[in-house]
């Protein structure tokens, strides 16, 4: 991955399925702390199931691609598994029958669709480095990222119970890198109002003269991210 080019903007197909898909998506309201979003940034966000990502490719305000799943980026096989095993079983706690059926019909189409999205794979062992050293040049090229760093391994939760760390990483790897000072910004979706909220920005430097592990960053934004719960309801 280290050596592949930038990839373009979508293609003109995606460009039409997505079209398609505007209506029934539907908008949401974004409630923003910043005067402006700066190019080249990391998000982070809730993931609600499919809802935020869907929710997100079709209504956010700056360039940017999503961090997912290496297996969603793979051949069929890969991706019924991952949907029928993981996602639909595990995740979502559907039963066997119901997940197979499911995945079934969504594993032929789900590669064209996550290949439209641009998805850079991430992975839970040493090839993280490659996503970093990836994401990397892509920041550097004023695209920016949105990162679902919540464990949800038992399912998604409105009240996050864990955080990795993979974001604060990524952030630190650019910061040496490129010495620029980007900013992490904090994000939370509200499915049942259909509210982004988006935290002012927090730039790397702010967070490495706090001197924490990474660990005790990535729980110093769940916190805030569960905090988002009870601001997100003065604005409903």
């Amino acid at each position: 991955m280290k050596n592949k080019k930038i990839k373009p903007k979508p293609k003109w197909f995606f460009r039409i399925v997505k079209a398609i898909m505007k209506p029934f998506v539907g908008k949401i309201k974004i409630i923003n702390e910043n005067d402006e979003l700066e190019k080249g940034s990391i998000y982070l966000c809730n993931h609600v199931g499919s809802k935020g990502p869907f929710k997100l490719e079709f209504n956010f305000p700056v360039d940017f691609r999503f961090w997912g799943t290496y297996e969603m980026c793979g051949g069929y096989f890969s991706r019924f598994k991952y949907l029928y095993k993981t996602y639909f079983i595990q995740k979502k706690h559907n039963n066997k029958f119901s997940a197979f059926i499911k995945a079934f019909l969504i594993a032929p189409f789900s590669g064209m669709f996550y290949k439209g999205l641009q998805l850079i794979p991430t992975y839970p062992d040493s090839r993280l480095k490659n996503t970093l050293e990836y994401t990397c040049e892509i920041i550097n090229k004023g695209q920016s990222v949105v990162i679902f760093p919540e464990n949800s391994s038992d399912g998604y939760h409105e009240v996050m119970k864990e955080y990795f760390a993979g974001f604060y990483l990524l952030a630190k790897l650019y910061y040496k890198k490129y010495k620029r000072n980007i900013k992490i910004y904090n994000m939370r979706y509200e499915k049942k109002n259909k509210t982004l909220y988006i935290e002012k920005g927090i730039s790397i430097e702010e967070l490495l003269k706090l001197n924490l592990h990474n660990k005790d960053v990535s729980e110093y934004f769940r916190k805030r991210t569960n905090a988002l719960i009870e601001k997100q309801k003065n604005y409903n």
